[in-house]
């Protein structure tokens, strides 16, 4: 598990804002973070679209974080690509559309497709949503229709810079009104008449950073892709630019749990160590509220909200030998890659490696073999010292074997 990844990821809970007499509020049907190198990817929106990555490359970018990286480039048709299995959330034919990413475009010599769900025999056609950059011009275009039936588009005013971060997103209400939008602001208006160009879903999966036909390679990396199903306004787009996708149910979920999963586990300790690694200092992981991202986060999940010690590998409340067989079975105490290990590898103090270090913030920690954190942990002893000095010790013997 490598722990030098930005998670923001938040826990899902979808909810509907309305009343009898109100409508009822739309939602947003997928949303990838790509905040972990997983496969495939949780789709965090609640509607299980978990997308499986091909050939796509999840990376740690210095600005965005978690993303995925495709290159467009290779032997196949596709060359790199997510791909969603078919369901009824992503059948969007009846109500408005949102289509919404940050990315980073490397080159505008060819098409880079976002999104698009195509037809089946002619895979290079909506059926019913499609969105990418024109080649040449890089102005994205948005295309809606019925595969093989009939299709129309908008495209956007100016095209986003190559080799930056951009958010860019399209709008689509159910009279046909289409707004597009760079850096939330307003990027051109269309039209498209819903009633000459219907939305048909022929069940085909949604593809990410491609298409069906594997021609419409993206070059570059996305982040935080989201699809809605209903045409969100300026101020929405504006805060989901930002990252707030809590109007939609999500977040709000369990503290500690930044993975969205229901838990609070190894995975999202090392989701925070790599935060205070990477220096983000986004709101999701501030669990003291001080506008900084740091060891005292660190040391408030291990304390205050999972009641544990630094040592607890397998996180069950107490430190002691179990632990030690768990970590010393993983194999990477001082080995010579960087940045392989988590909490369960051994990385007690969220640097990344499991090493000397570790036993150092355990051991001061004092709670080995004291069972359950008590109010007020006591000091180390010298047995503690010495139990430690024996494993430096065998760990050393079994490395030199």
């Amino acid at each position: 598990m490598t722990s030098t990844r930005r998670w923001l990821a938040y826990a899902v809970a979808m909810i509907a804002v309305g009343s009898t007499t109100a409508q009822i509020h739309g939602d947003v049907v997928g949303l990838w973070r790509f905040d972990g190198e997983v496969n495939p990817q949780p789709d965090l929106s609640g509607n299980n679209n978990d997308a499986e990555v091909f050939d796509a490359t999840w990376t740690n970018d210095a600005e965005r974080g978690g993303v995925m990286r495709f290159d467009g480039e290779g032997d196949n048709n596709p060359v790199n690509w997510l791909e969603v299995e078919d369901s009824d959330s992503l059948s969007i034919e009846d109500t408005g559309l949102t289509i919404a990413t940050w990315a980073n475009f490397a080159q505008f010599d060819t098409w880079n497709s976002v999104m698009g769900k195509t037809g089946e025999s002619s895979m290079n056609k909506p059926s019913p949503f499609d969105l990418y950059t024109n080649r040449g011009t890089g102005i994205p275009r948005f295309y809606v229709g019925e595969g093989n039936g009939p299709i129309a588009f908008s495209d956007a005013f100016d095209p986003p810079e190559a080799d930056e971060w951009v958010h860019t997103a399209v709008t689509m209400d159910e009279d046909g009104e289409i707004v597009h939008y760079l850096n939330g602001e307003e990027n051109g208006e269309g039209f498209i008449d819903r009633e000459l160009t219907l939305l048909i879903d022929e069940d085909t999966p949604l593809f990410i950073g491609s298409r069906a036909d594997g021609t419409t390679n993206m070059h570059g990396m996305l982040d935080d892709v989201a699809i809605f199903n209903e045409a969100l306004s300026g101020d929405q787009i504006m805060t989901i630019m930002g990252g707030d996708f809590s109007e939609f149910g999500v977040g709000g979920g369990l503290v500690g749990d930044f993975n969205a999963d229901g838990l609070i586990d190894d995975v999202d300790i090392d989701l925070l160590s790599a935060a205070v690694l990477a220096g983000d200092n986004d709101a999701a992981f501030d669990l003291t509220s001080d506008g900084n991202v740091d060891n005292a986060d660190r040391l408030n999940w291990i304390v205050d909200i999972k009641d544990t010690y630094a040592g607890d590998s397998n996180l069950d409340g107490e430190f002691n030998s179990t632990d030690f067989v768990l970590v010393f079975s993983r194999g990477e105490y001082e080995d010579d890659e960087n940045g392989n290990s988590g909490w369960s590898d051994g990385d007690w103090n969220g640097d990344g490696d499991f090493n000397s270090s570790d036993f150092v913030i355990a051991f001061s920690d004092a709670g080995y073999e004291q069972g359950p954190r008590p109010a007020a942990a006591p000091e180390p002893t010298a047995a503690t010292l010495a139990i430690l000095g024996c494993l430096f010790g065998a760990s050393k013997w079994r490395r030199s074997k």
